[in-house]
């Protein structure tokens, strides 16, 4: 009985018969719908025509070569070409072409005897035979090749159309269906997240904790550094050249090492916690005797921003009260999760925003007294000051109000979070008594008021034209933007504006209205439509993060930097564009949504090392 029940368990795709599952295949190679359309009907277009042309046995070498030359999918073509086969070829194909092309060109009748020739075949009289062959029949095959040109033509031209539609049809439903899924997933992590919180409303959780920092504040500048992932390895080494204790050789281990140890080599994050343990044995940092919470002030050109240095616990990372915007790449996820548990310390803190209900009003006012920090970056010029607030029941009052804010965003630092939580469940998992309340439960963060920060630009330079001229670019972007010549170098002066510069002359190009209908939170960013409408069609750039036609600089380099990679001749143009908002950020976090990479830009960049927090 229960092989009974298996059998008719098995789903009805598998009792097809064979042409059923044959037949449903090639019909799903040859129309994908993950595909582009209008790429699929061209592939299925060359596909159709080489096959039906007379190609002598190279059909599918041809369809390959040329799909591959023009970038088109390989595989649509490939099953197309079987459009042709015996059957359709001397049944149909050939001879319609034939009489098709004996329409046009009119060939003279053939007064050779073939067959009667054929019959006395040999060796002697081949090449008589084939000379009489071109002789009286020369027009004839001219004629054919005429007429199957143009019946391939012809049906390569049906199967585009329908290939186009079918796929463009396939493809809007396997969106909307794949939509509803995903509106299905995120109804459920919101019941899942009200469960979590067991009917509470969401709110946030912050932690003092006992800060290992520097003992001498006139140490502070040269033991601090910039965060780990703002240098590559040799700028690392210079700027850690004559600073012997520079948390950069905590952070980045590798530039005490052989440059042939890779970056992610065991040695890297064993080395960083022997460093790390040297520091403390020195003298040179050292543990705060109680747990506190500290305030953090950047000065970047005159603007100041306030932070509360806190610890925020894993759990809220998971259940969404922390709120993400971007996407963790796996291998930088993995480094910082292994510098996390070598060194039993998160050395960097992760960089949070909020909507601010008066919280800032209870630790701003912290600033009155003697910060323990003060100093001026070198090279950059930004200030850093770090004042202690060690008094319980302030500790306990700032605690409380930031109770009444339901979540907050991750601004900088996705890696660094992910990380931090996935120690937090590691170190978890190795305890069977884990109550929630140790240490290694939460990670290192800083909450900065999103009213204080600011944004900057992160713009593009683009190394070549794609193939077009100067003017052929101008004239192709003026379908998507409204184009006016500036007077100089200028940065847009509003969203849905983007500066272009080319040729020693800006631009401001704004987007045109039918471009801005009927958007959601991550398809209104500049950075998004730039994409979707300049980069992707006309720069043939799929994925910026990727290609090699493509670079970014960041907002706090100037539009300078732009003229001088432009005018230098090592990049061909550069689009400046207007800095994402703090709303848009926080806007696409509330909708679960993805920012498209290299869309923010935030300085001054915090300074690891000032104050580090350990899992014990």
């Amino acid at each position: 009985m229960k092989i009974i029940e298996k059998i008719e368990s098995i789903p009805k795709r598998r009792q097809e018969s064979k042409y059923k599952r044959l037949s449903r295949i090639y019909y799903n190679r040859m129309f994908p719908r993950r595909q582009d359309a209008l790429k699929v009907a061209w592939s299925v277009f060359i596909g159709v025509f080489i096959g039906i042309w007379p190609t002598l046995g190279v059909a599918i070498i041809l369809t390959v070569a040329i799909c591959a030359l023009f970038r088109l999918p390989k595989v649509p073509g490939v099953i197309a070409d079987f459009v042709a086969n015996p059957v359709t070829q001397f049944g149909f194909f050939y001879p319609g072409g034939y009489l098709i092309g004996c329409k046009i060109y009119h060939p003279a009748a053939i007064t050779f005897d073939f067959l009667g020739e054929f019959e006395r075949m040999s060796m002697r009289n081949c090449g008589v035979i084939l000379k009489n062959l071109w002789v009286n029949a020369a027009d004839h095959l001219i004629a054919f090749m005429i007429g199957i040109t143009i019946m391939a033509a012809f049906w390569g031209f049906v199967f585009f159309f329908i290939a186009y539609f079918v796929v463009s049809y396939r493809k809007k439903k396997w969106i909307a269906a794949k939509t509803g899924y995903i509106h299905n997933l995120v109804a459920e992590d919101e019941v899942l997240i009200k469960e979590s919180h067991k009917g509470k409303k969401p709110m946030m959780h912050i932690y003092p904790f006992k800060a290992l920092r520097p003992v001498n504040p006139a140490e502070a500048k040269d033991i601090s550094a910039l965060p780990y992932d703002v240098m590559n390895r040799a700028e690392a080494k210079a700027m850690a050249e004559g600073l012997p204790h520079s948390y950069l050789r905590v952070t980045r281990a590798e530039l005490e090492l052989d440059d042939s140890v890779d970056a992610y080599d065991p040695k890297v994050y064993a080395h960083a916690r022997a460093n790390l343990d040297k520091m403390i044995e020195d003298g040179v940092i050292a543990f705060d005797k109680k747990p506190c919470l500290y305030v953090y002030r950047q000065t970047m050109n005159g603007r100041e921003q306030y932070g509360l240095v806190c610890c925020v616990p894993a759990a809220d990372y998971f259940n969404g009260t922390i709120k993400k915007h971007e996407l963790t790449r796996a291998d930088k996820e993995e480094d910082r999760l292994r510098h996390v548990l070598d060194t039993n310390a998160n050395t960097g803190p992760v960089f949070l925003t909020y909507r601010d209900q008066g919280q800032f009003d209870l630790f701003g006012a912290v600033t009155k007294r003697a910060p323990v920090y003060d100093f001026v970056s070198d090279g950059d010029g930004f200030g850093h000051t770090v004042w202690i607030i060690d008094d319980e029941a302030e500790i306990e009052a700032i605690r409380k109000s930031f109770e009444a804010i339901p979540v907050s965003y991750i601004a900088d630092g996705h890696h660094r979070s992910a990380a931090g939580a996935r120690a937090a469940s590691y170190r978890a998992e190795q305890n069977p008594k884990n109550t929630g309340d140790e240490e290694y439960n939460r990670y290192l963060a800083i909450l900065f008021p999103s009213t204080q920060l600011k944004i900057l630009d992160y713009n593009r330079v683009l190394k070549d034209l794609n193939g077009r001229s100067p003017e052929q670019l101008m004239e192709e972007m003026k379908l998507v933007f409204d184009i006016e010549a500036l007077d100089g170098m200028q940065s847009p002066a509003k969203q849905n504006q983007v500066n272009f510069y080319m040729g020693g002359k800006w631009y401001a190009c704004t987007f045109k209205d039918k471009f801005l209908k009927n958007l959601g939170p991550v398809d209104s960013l500049d950075v998004a439509l730039l994409q979707k409408l300049i980069l992707k069609p006309l720069f043939d750039i799929d994925d910026p993060r990727t290609s090699k036609r493509i670079d970014f600089v960041g907002g706090i380099r100037g539009l300078g930097e732009l003229v001088k990679r432009v005018d230098s001749g090592e990049c061909a143009c550069a689009f400046a564009m207007y800095p994402t908002t703090l709303d848009q950020l926080m806007n696409i976090a509330d909708a679960g949504e993805i920012m498209p990479p290299k869309s923010t830009w935030f300085e001054p960049k915090l300074r690891d090392g000032l104050l580090v927090h350990t899992l014990d």
